[in-house]
């Protein structure tokens, strides 16, 4: 006997293996056999016949159903002496709960995931003596039920057939007295010392589960129509239950539901209406708890995870969201307006019909027009990030939702929209700008889908009209029903053409503008304390919006901007504290953001561009800046021979270099004016970039003229760069009828060589050359090349070519430079603001070109 025993123990587990697949194998064969009988046809009509207010009502029931099952986890957590927060006990408790009702295996699964959960901050020996305790109690609920189900059976003396199953309902009901009194009376650490608080609460939750499960089961059957006899029901399912977890068969799947195959059948019921029961029972209790869980398993981890991970992962998640809704706002506006537009196309074509996620018959043009529009527009605010399009998008979905309702609801309509709606709820926190700017390339886009449509409806409509005479068969894909409903629709486009344009408005919000005007005092503050660059003197010609950077202490940057539709052009490299740039630099960008705007960092350089790389912008090569290395600029040697003889013939012709200063008499401004006046021959004076002729922004900085015995015949203005190594000047205009040949040259070398002697300068800044070795290689930036070809063409009419040649007269380094653009921009656009912006008339002032303007574009 005792090598019996012995044998038995080594192998107990195999047994066990055996035993399960049995087990399996005889439940298996056992539902063959039964399948052969069902009809399929049958069972269909049965699913059929189910209302659709019925099968919600089941699914109401299986989830308040597995409610009780969480108070396992709050009693485990009390005995454990810990207070997590309950929102995470509930979605924990939820999953570790619907999946043992799933996976079975005895509990195990459950006190792994128990131990998982709640053990992490507390011995193992107390987890595991907590959780024994839980496991045990577990099946109290069920016990008990088989004990009042074992009396059922005996008083009710109408069905002989559930007498049979009395030792497995006298079995089961006998669980719940041993482990009571083991509880009450035992001196087990495992079970012997639990609290009769803690007692009567496990009895209490074990209870209440098998009460829910018992409620499912049995308002399903009523549910479905079936008479259903609770005094019969109870007790089958109870056996059924007990048998199904003696099998340990995951979620007693199989031999549970033979039981009540058989049993139910004996008792009068079709098998068919059986199995349909089953289904909806365990789809019902089981699965979508379990797929809640999972959601709320998803939602745990995704926290974890987001946490340790900086909250990237839920930022791209959002991110996806809320590209992904707005692809689907933009489809299915799309596809609503082309049911109304091409009927025939969509009930005729099966691609059509499952490309349409609105499945429904096109019940009155107009709505389905309105609706697909704004569905579109919606898509553009979405898009957009306004945060006033939420609600908007929230009712458009919702009227779309109804719209389907009545022209013939599909549940995939419903499941489409509903996952549409919670994608915009999901990333409702993706939406933070305070206004809608319509950008050109948003426009182009909106303007060539919405365009299109339209377009389509009215060709569609003249293509069906009677008087029109064809050569060729009408295709059937562009019959429209009747011309009066084709002409209800173009009225109806022409009205949803004005709610789209008060829809843009409402979105578009009262518009705010980035920038403020130039304050001189918080302008000179910082670049007399921190410095500045070439371009800072342009600050104050007052034709552009500052925006200014305070450290908390003080302003120590500015940046010189324009707008343009919804660009923010910022003109050359900012100035003030170089170790504030790249947070003024963050500072910026999160306010145009906020405000719907895109930046474009125009002549920028290398470091601006390594700064700006870090915030994900794209750049292309724009041109090149010329510098003169002043200490070994001279004008010996065969290089210089050009220069020098424009030099020495307009000095014999009796020409004079002198540097005026500040403050400048109205008899000196009004010389300057007439040369201006003279050299500009009419034509109108440009901003942004360039320097104009403004008597204030001269009265700033000393001036060089050139000047005979009686008058001025030129004159540039020096440029201030707030740096003890660079010189530059800006405006640079000479008589055309009174300044001799070689003037320009003569002003050039003169004032290299006062900046070197008399201001101990390095360079001097020759401004830029645009598009200056740009796009060369082959393996340049596909802008650049572009760019490239707008050089060579470009040279025609404004000699960019000839402006390299002349400043490498004099240059020694040149310094590329750069525009970086978001890459929401398109580049041609970006290129059309910055030539609009550099090159519109400054209003009110007849425009010259300055020094730049020669610089860049004359020579």
């Amino acid at each position: 006997m005792k090598k019996l025993i012995a044998w038995f123990k080594d192998h107990l587990n195999k047994l066990k293996i055996i035993f399960l697949i049995s087990v399996i194998i005889i439940v298996l064969f056992e539902l063959s056999n039964i399948a052969k009988t069902l009809s399929f046809d049958q069972l269909a009509t049965i699913f059929s016949k189910i209302r659709i207010e019925n099968i919600l009502l089941m699914a109401l029931i299986g989830l308040v159903s597995v409610v009780p099952m969480i108070g396992y986890d709050f009693t485990l957590n009390t005995i454990l002496e810990q207070k997590p927060k309950r929102s995470y006990i509930f979605e924990t408790s939820w999953l570790i709960n619907t999946l043992n009702n799933i996976a079975g295996f005895g509990g195990f699964i459950s006190a792994g995931l128990r131990s998982e959960f709640y053990g992490k901050h507390t011995s193992s020996k107390k987890v595991v003596q907590a959780l024994a305790k839980i496991l045990v109690f577990t099946m109290s609920g069920l016990s008990i039920y088989a004990l009042i189900s074992f009396f059922l059976v005996f008083v009710d003396d109408h069905n002989q057939y559930l007498r049979q199953y009395w030792p497995w309902l006298i079995g089961g009901g006998l669980y719940f007295p041993i482990v009571f009194c083991l509880s009450l009376f035992g001196k087990n650490e495992y079970l012997g010392d639990l609290k009769s608080v803690h007692r009567f609460k496990l009895i209490g939750t074990s209870f209440l589960e098998w009460t829910g499960v018992l409620i499912s089961f049995i308002s399903t059957g009523i549910l479905m129509g079936v008479s259903v006899n609770i005094r019969e029901i109870i007790p089958l399912f109870i056996a059924a239950t007990v048998i199904g977890i003696a099998s340990m068969i995951p979620g007693e799947l199989g031999s549970f539901d033979l039981m009540m195959l058989i049993g139910l059948s004996a008792l009068g019921i079709s098998k068919e209406t059986v199995v349909a029961w089953l289904l909806l029972f365990r789809l019902f209790y089981y699965f979508v708890p379990f797929a809640l869980g999972l959601i709320l398993f998803f939602k745990n981890l995704g926290t974890t995870i987001n946490s340790r991970y900086n909250g990237i992962p839920v930022n791209l998640l959002r991110e996806s969201a809320h590209k992904l809704e707005t692809l689907l706002l933009y489809f299915t506006g799309t596809m609503l307006v082309l049911s109304a537009t091409i009927p025939e196309a969509f009930s005729q074509s099966t691609f059509l019909q499952r490309l349409n996620p609105i499945h429904s018959r096109v019940i009155v043009v107009f709505p389905a027009i309105l609706l697909g529009f704004l569905l579109i527009v919606a898509g553009r605010g979405i898009s957009a990030r306004v945060k006033r399009a939420y609600v908007p998008t929230i009712l458009i979905v919702a009227l779309t939702f109804l719209y389907s309702i009545l022209a013939g609801f599909r549940i995939s309509t419903g499941i489409f929209l509903a996952l549409l709606l919670l994608f915009v709820i999901f990333s409702k926190n993706e939406l933070f700008r305070e206004q809608l700017v319509y950008s050109a390339e948003w426009l182009t886009i909106d303007g060539l889908i919405m365009g299109g449509l339209a377009v389509l409806y009215i060709i569609i409509g003249v293509y069906n009209s009677p008087n029109i005479h064809h050569r060729h068969h009408l295709p059937e894909f562009f019959l429209f029903p009747s011309e009066q409903i084709w002409i209800v629709g173009f009225v109806a486009i022409l009205i949803v053409a004005l709610i789209i344009l008060l829809l843009i408005h409402f979105l578009k919000n009262k518009r705010i503008q980035i920038g403020e005007p130039l304050d001189e005092t918080r302008i000179q503050h910082i670049l007399e304390k921190f410095g500045g660059n070439a371009d800072s003197q342009l600050v104050f010609l007052k034709d552009k919006q500052v925006f200014y950077y305070n450290n908390g202490d003080e302003d120590t940057v500015f940046f010189q901007l324009a707008t343009f539709n919804n660009k923010i052009l910022v003109m050359g490299d900012p100035s003030g504290k170089k170790t504030d740039f790249e947070s003024a630099i963050e500072a910026l960008i999160t306010q145009v953001d906020r405000y719907n705007y895109l930046p474009v960092f125009y002549e920028n350089s290398e470091e601006m561009v390594m700064i700006l790389h870090e915030f994900g912008y794209d750049f292309i090569k724009f041109g090149e800046r010329a510098y003169v290395h002043l200490p070994d600029f001279t004008l010996s040697g065969k290089k210089m021979k050009g220069q020098r003889a424009s030099f020495n013939k307009v000095l014999k012709a009796g020409y004079q270099f002198e540097v005026i200063k500040p403050p400048f008499s109205s008899e000196t401004i009004t010389a300057l004016k007439k040369i201006s006046d003279e050299w500009l021959a009419g034509h109108k004076e440009k901003g942004f970039s360039l320097g104009f002729f403004s008597e204030d922004y001269l009265q700033r900085a000393p001036i060089a003229v050139i000047k005979n015995e009686t008058e001025i015949v030129a004159f540039a203005n020096f440029m201030p760069t707030y740096t003890d190594t660079i010189g530059t000047i800006d405006l640079m205009r000479h008589s055309p009828t009174k300044a001799p040949s070689g003037t320009m040259d003569f002003l050039f070398i003169n004032l290299f060589q006062y900046m070197r002697d008399e201001m101990a300068l390095d360079y001097f800044d020759l401004g830029m050359a645009p598009l200056a070795n740009v796009g060369t290689s082959r393996k340049s930036f596909t802008q650049e090349r572009i760019a490239y070809l707008v050089y060579n063409f470009g040279s025609h009419f404004y000699s960019f070519g000839g402006l390299k040649e002349y400043k490498d007269k004099y240059a020694d380094d040149w310094v590329p430079e750069y525009v970086l653009y978001s890459r929401d921009s398109w580049i041609g656009y970006v290129m059309i603001a910055l030539l609009i912006t550099d090159n519109a008339p400054v209003q009110g002032r007849k425009k010259y070109s300055s020094f730049r303007r020669l610089i860049k574009m004359r020579l």
